[in-house]
């Protein structure tokens, strides 16, 4: 009894750990309220799930990741199939840990969330980035999502760090950015944008041998995480079809095809911007920013801070100018949280006045902000793996059975529900 008053009167001490403790608790809500009907369980689910009893079951070590870009011949790395694998090995190949890995990346860009913020801004601007995103409809369903892309935007927001901070001088964060970087080849193609935009930081870093000597070192690490894709590119000799497909998708720089972009560029403002008729002000939100919080703060710190996140909305934007491609919104998740970073300011700036309206106004937007997405996501549904799980238990029950196809959730899941009567199907060497 005397050590629960205890912790109630450190608490009550500590209101801070009280408020971020609730926020983190809704936050687990709206990621895990009824995983098995909102939690979709598709194509790239199941891809992943065969990848994991390949490792699993029939030992086989892949050396290359999710396709890239379909008809592309192009992967990421494999890194992520094995972080898979370890989930699926813990609950024994049961397709539930796709929604268990959705839950505990999502636990991860939380705390990354709040401890970046904190860095950058302050507390209480952490704070209002945990709200908006705990509670952003989009932000709730793309945290629901498992796959590789899930985990993008919270790299890049660890990229961004720590490139800052080497930029401070604290070159010893070279050697955690290139293990950063390395883990993102894994995830997306767009993860290219990482090399590029360091390239262009390069004339930030400190000048010294120490530079030099964790700037070698961050090299072998590069190299290392790309290794796997490189010897499985010279096996399966498909650097032919990559060579042919990106020469296909180049076409060349127009100043039309960038302002066409101009929207996609700035895609990742939309999912915290709560009413439709105001997202075309996103255009003015990044020179907006960059006006006022160069005009409040002209330190060099402070300029290094607006260099960096210019480069992180021009660098996707310019890439995909000269692409041919098919674009979607989630070729540009590496700026997402930068995006938020952007409003959060505003919201903090309006927040902190010494005008009590302006802290209304705020208070009950955030209210509202936040009712509006726990109404969402309870009212939300998906085809998840309940759905799949009933239409093959009906299957077996019929006494038909469902054959192998790739992407194709009924498959996996028949096969799951085989092995548990310890009846083996499809054979071995299935992806």
């Amino acid at each position: 009894m005397k050590k629960i008053k205890k912790y109630l009167k450190l608490l009550k001490n500590n209101k801070i750990i009280l408020v971020i403790s609730a926020i983190f608790l809704l936050n687990l809500f709206t990621r895990t309220y009824q995983l098995d009907i909102k939690n979709p369980f598709g194509y790239d689910q199941v891809d992943n799930a065969w990848a994991a009893m390949n490792i699993i079951v029939n030992h086989k070590f892949p050396l290359v990741g999710m396709v890239a870009k379909a008809n592309s011949g192009v992967y990421v790395g494999p890194l992520y199939y094995y972080i898979v694998s370890f989930f699926y090995f813990i609950f024994n190949l049961n397709p539930i840990a796709s929604q268990a890995i959705a839950v505990f990346s999502g636990i991860f860009t939380f705390w990354m969330i709040f401890i970046i913020f904190k860095k950058l801004l302050s507390l209480e601007a952490a704070i209002i980035a945990l709200l908006l995103n705990s509670f952003s409809f989009n932000a709730i369903m793309f945290d629901r999502v498992q796959w590789p892309v899930q985990l993008l935007p919270t790299v890049s927001l660890l990229i961004f760090h720590l490139l800052y901070k080497i930029t401070l001088g604290d070159v010893k964060k070279i050697i955690p950015l290139s293990i950063a970087v390395g883990f993102s080849f894994s995830l997306h193609f767009t993860s290219i944008f990482f090399s590029l935009i360091i390239l262009f930081s390069l004339p930030l870093f400190p000048r010294t041998r120490e530079t030099l000597k964790y700037g070698f070192i961050a090299i072998s690490i590069l190299i290392a995480s790309i290794t796997p894709n490189i010897i499985y590119l010279i096996a399966s000799k498909n650097y032919i079809s990559n060579t042919a497909y990106f020469s296909d998708a180049y076409h060349g720089f127009h100043l039309r095809r960038m302002s066409q972009l101009i929207g996609d560029a700035l895609i990742q403002f939309d999912p915290y911007i709560l009413l439709e008729r105001l997202k075309p002000l996103k255009i003015i939100l990044v020179p907006l920013f960059f006006l006022i919080y160069l005009k409040k703060n002209t330190s060099l710190e402070a300029k290094k801070i607006c260099y960096l996140i210019a480069l992180w909305f021009l660098v996707p934007w310019v890439i995909f100018s000269l692409y041919s491609g098919e674009i979607s919104d989630y070729y540009f998740a590496v700026n997402r949280f930068i995006a938020l970073l952007i409003i959060v300011y505003f919201i903090n700036l309006v927040f902190t006045t010494k005008f009590l309206l302006g802290k209304i106004v705020i208070i009950i937007f955030i209210l509202g902000y936040s009712i509006n997405g726990l109404n969402t996501i309870i009212s939300y549904k998906d085809v998840g793996l309940y759905d799949r799980e009933k239409t093959v238990k009906k299957a077996i029950r019929e006494g038909r059975e469902i054959g192998f196809q790739a992407g194709v959730p009924e498959s996996y899941v028949y096969y799951y529900l085989m092995r548990k009567k310890g009846i083996e199907v499809y054979g071995t060497n299935k992806k």
